[in-house]
């Protein structure tokens, strides 16, 4: 029982990431924004697409909590790295 379980929600969060996928194509064309706007929105599909993946199929939902510390201090870690080569290459 426990396979159809775990098989159930694989089939659900694939149908989700389906879904996200979809409505990342078809976004630009229903709802016409400006281009910073569109790549926001576009980053915040990716962002739910990327928590489904690390939570089901990396199996982190069901990780202790130091696991899930290390992968926010990393997250953490790269935003800044990110945000400073940003500001340097803004400034630049």
């Amino acid at each position: 029982m426990k396979n159809t379980v775990a098989t159930t929600v694989y089939t659900k969060v694939l149908g989700m990431l389906l879904l996200l996928t979809l409505l990342t194509f078809v976004q630009p064309s229903l709802l016409p924004l400006t281009p910073g706007k569109t790549a926001l929105v576009q980053i915040l599909i990716s962002a739910m697409k990327i928590g489904l993946i690390v939570a089901y199929y990396m199996h982190l939902r069901s990780e202790v909590t130091y696991v899930k510390g290390y992968m926010v201090l990393t997250f953490v870690l790269l935003s800044i790295f990110f945000l400073l080569v940003g500001i340097d290459v803004f400034y630049s």
